[in-house]
């Protein structure tokens, strides 16, 4: 019996040692981020689905909101809007990070309203 406990003990110590999961959260300095990454300004948000189109010097973006934040507009936010695919976003208004995909980039005004209100209907 003693040794069933003996190993029940190895095996929890066995596997609480192999997690994958960082404890100590890694740091961002604001200030380098806002360096290393485009700057655009909300032009728009749809409040419904939390997807919103951000003016940059390129044209306009159309980003989907996968975090708990949705900006408001003329936030000042910072991000690769050029490259489409899921990622982080700096909200200096806001003073927080949050996750986005960028859907579509280099648009005009009305192709990125009418981008916004695609993604809203269907979910693309």
């Amino acid at each position: 019996m003693n040794k069933i406990y003996i190993f029940t003990v190895l095996i929890i110590v066995l596997f609480t040692s192999c997690t994958k999961r960082d404890y100590v959260p890694v740091e961002v300095d604001p200030y380098q981020w806002m360096r290393t990454h485009d700057e655009g300004i909300v032009s728009y948000v749809d409040y419904y689905t939390g997807n919103y189109i951000i003016e940059t010097y390129e044209g306009y973006t159309v980003v989907e909101s996968w975090g708990s934040y949705t900006p408001r507009e003329y936030d000042r936010e910072y991000a690769y809007f050029n490259s489409r695919g899921v990622q982080t976003i700096y909200n200096r208004s806001g003073d927080y990070f949050t996750k986005g995909r960028i859907v579509e980039s280099w648009l005009s005004l009305s192709d990125a309203f009418y981008v916004l209100d695609q993604l809203a209907a269907y979910g693309r």
